[in-house]
């Protein structure tokens, strides 16, 4: 995968003096500069035209004889010939890179959704250039604006900018977008049943006993939170309960947003003895901040969360969370996307809702 933002030379090297490279130890020889191989080099070493070379290339437009195309391969093979992408795009109007922008390269959830993106792109030649918009709806803007000047084919892309003006900035540029995570009327879009992965979690909890239960959202993610909410509310009407709304908190995103909402709920008159969040990173948050206000999970608070991401079975209790179908998610954005960009025939834009379940683990248990 081709990631733009990165640093050409790590600190290590860039706080050397130059001069003193010259004296570092040589891992291999020194490659030895020669000209670089054209298409005219190969056709006359196989004895055929310019043209015919091109043709091999490019599987056409033209038929090329057996003998012929086996002389070109073993040309290109013996003189390590590779053909210019750049004269490629040009004459194909195609690039074959697509986009992928996400808000949080630190948070794994994002990590195995690029994967699944790459792994398909790979699968039919196609390059992945990551941006990260680090939540910062300008930064998503700028990703944006860059992946229009290199000229990708399309974007996947989860949105953090409420106007979407990203989004709308790509498509007036003829660029394809899916969307993830976001229901956008009008275009493609892959969310998972976030209301269904709500009701699970919290049903759970109602289940063991518990009748305080508590909810963390995101606001920078209303499909997602609005969603969840929705499925909360269900559990409990299920149950007979009401909706206290004082235990629906609003927070940031990372560890520290988990730290802060568990600090929210402490502050009330009367705590939650259970409580849903966003997402694992999240729940994290909350265990540091109970444990630091001398509370145990799950013996003081029972704590569900969201995404399943590989962390939640090493962490300490192991967390009780709904699987999140990343993988899933990004395989099925990027063969969307990849047939978008062939003409495939894939129906007018719509969303697409993967499903979810419940993965129990230790820091669930009924209250005391």
């Amino acid at each position: 995968m081709t990631i733009q933002l990165c640093s050409l030379y790590s600190r290590g090297v860039a706080n050397r003096n130059i001069d003193s490279l010259s004296a570092w130890p040589r891992l291999g020889p020194r490659p030895s500069s020669r000209k670089r191989v054209t298409r005219n080099d190969v056709a006359a070493r196989a004895r055929v035209s310019p043209s015919t070379v091109s043709y091999v290339i490019n599987n056409g437009p033209r038929p090329v004889s057996a003998s012929a195309r086996e002389r070109v391969l073993e040309a290109i093979s013996e003189l390590s010939y590779h053909p210019s992408e750049v004269a490629r795009s040009l004459r194909t109007r195609q690039t074959r890179t697509i986009g992928l922008v996400i808000p949080d390269i630190a948070n794994p959830f994002y990590g195995e959704v690029a994967r699944a993106v790459e792994e398909v792109s790979s699968e039919q030649g196609y390059t992945v250039i990551l941006g990260h918009s680090n939540h910062l709806p300008e930064r998503e803007l700028r990703c944006a604006q860059v992946l229009r000047s290199k000229q990708v084919d399309g974007v996947i892309l989860h949105p953090v900018t409420p106007d979407l003006e990203p989004v709308y900035f790509l498509r007036q540029a003829g660029i394809q977008v899916v969307i993830l995570e976001r229901i956008v009327p009008g275009y493609h879009c892959i969310v998972a049943d976030d209301q269904r992965g709500g009701y699970l979690a919290t049903r759970h909890l109602l289940e063991l006993g518990h009748r305080r239960v508590g909810c963390v959202v995101r606001a920078e993610d209303p499909t997602s939170s609005i969603a969840r909410v929705e499925g909360y509310r269900a559990a409990l009407a299920d149950m007979g309960l009401p909706v206290d709304k004082r235990l629906i908190v609003e927070s940031e995103f990372g560890f520290d947003g988990g730290e802060q909402a568990a600090r929210e709920f402490l502050n009330l008159p009367k705590r939650p003895t259970a409580v849903v969040t966003h997402n694992d990173i999240i729940a994290i948050g909350v265990v540091k901040a109970l444990a630091e206000a001398g509370l145990r999970v799950p013996g003081d608070i029972s704590l569900v969360g969201f995404d399943d991401i590989a962390l939640a079975s090493f962490v300490q209790p192991p967390l009780t969370t709904v699987f999140y179908p990343k993988h899933q998610m990004g395989r099925t954005a990027a063969e969307l996307l990849l047939r978008l960009l062939t003409h495939e025939e894939v129906g007018p834009p719509k969303t697409t809702a993967l499903p979810v379940h419940l993965v129990v683990r230790g820091s669930t248990a009924p209250p005391r």
